[in-house]
């Protein structure tokens, strides 16, 4: 049985890296965490806290579903992201795409439980005939 694919579009907060010989100079030097901490705690309250809310999320669908599902996430700041969201008419985030066809905005667990549900009954019937 194949998987249902789930595509998150949604803002990510963004961690940049330097090049590898100043990453391990910072890692010997004991302050590569300390780097990237303040790099994220620059991002404004809410926004990190959407985002913790987006990843608890997105681990309790991948803790029930397990294999049944393949999560991807897209931030509409990238270009798949933009053309994702102009094929999809997305204007507010979260918003999961369902294998392609349905589209459920915001933070609708129980919208977002029943297409995946249904996605997945679907399948199993196709693969029982």
């Amino acid at each position: 049985m194949s998987h249902v694919s789930v595509q998150v579009i949604a803002p990510v907060l963004t961690n940049f890296f330097h090049c590898m010989h100043c990453e391990q100079l910072f890692e010997q030097a004991d302050i590569g965490q300390q780097v990237h901490r303040e790099e994220l705690d620059q991002y404004p309250e809410d926004v990190k806290q959407e985002a913790a809310r987006l990843a608890d999320w997105l681990f309790d669908l991948a803790y029930r579903y397990g294999d049944q599902i393949h999560i991807r996430v897209i931030d509409p700041q990238s270009l798949e992201g933009f053309f994702k969201s102009l094929r999809y008419w997305v204007r507010k985030y979260p918003t999961f795409i369902v294998d392609g066809r349905e589209k459920i905005v915001g933070w609708d667990r129980a919208a977002l439980d029943a297409a995946l549900q249904a996605r997945l009954a679907d399948r199993e019937m196709v693969s029982s005939q």
